[in-house]
């Protein structure tokens, strides 16, 4: 199956920024640009894996995860150990859940390599409260919609991460001598181009 079939088949029905645009009117917040939507393909999530040398015993973290396009892709694309998706708003929470059971149900039994067993975890909340501490690659969709109030609290909590841990941000770059920068790479989002840094947590 291509990664354009498995697009299809889970999220042709989901509609993302529909739900986002409900979800910040849920909580009032529709005019926050913390809380900007956007999507990923498949081909940036392959070049993510690529450039952070994603493979077995892996567990991926994505904060802010959407309906869970990278969360779902890096678990087709690598033989992680678990790929785990983090967000705030429930409506695109819920349409992770529902897109993760069925790709456990449709997609999972079909494989026939180690991707077979590798975990899928939704879980609702804020990315700077939650525990990351068992991820060994975290990324963050911060792009231009993180003012350097947030870019700073986004340091501090990827801090937290144990030595090791590759870490990618999207088009902002981290700005601390806890990270080792490893490489910088154009990429293409839903929404248009941006830039993929990679460091290493020191």
């Amino acid at each position: 199956m291509t990664t354009s079939a498995l697009q299809d088949q889970l999220f042709a029905d989901v509609a993302g920024y529909s739900l986002s645009a409900l979800g910040k009117i849920a909580i009032d917040r529709e005019d926050d640009p913390a809380l900007t939507y956007g999507e990923c393909t498949p081909e940036t999530v392959e070049q993510i894996l690529s450039l952070t040398g994603a493979g077995e015993g892996d567990v991926l973290c994505d904060l802010g995860s959407g309906t869970g396009k990278l969360v779902i892709y890096a678990a087709f694309l690598a033989p992680l150990k678990k790929s785990v998706g983090i967000e705030l708003l429930p409506e695109l929470h819920d349409a992770a859940q529902m897109v993760a059971r069925r790709y456990r149900k449709e997609i999972q039994p079909q494989l026939t390599d180690a991707r077979r067993d590798t975990q899928l975890e939704c879980r609702l909340g804020d990315l700077f409260d939650a525990d990351i501490s068992d991820a060994t690659i975290v990324v963050s969709h911060c792009c231009t919609c993180f003012n350097d109030t947030m870019m700073q609290r986004l340091s501090d909590k990827l801090e937290t991460c144990k030595p090791g841990t590759r870490i990618v941000t999207v088009t902002r770059p981290l700005n601390s001598s806890a990270f080792e920068p490893l490489s910088v790479a154009a990429c293409e989002m839903g929404w248009g181009q941006a830039t993929l840094n990679v460091y290493r947590r020191r």
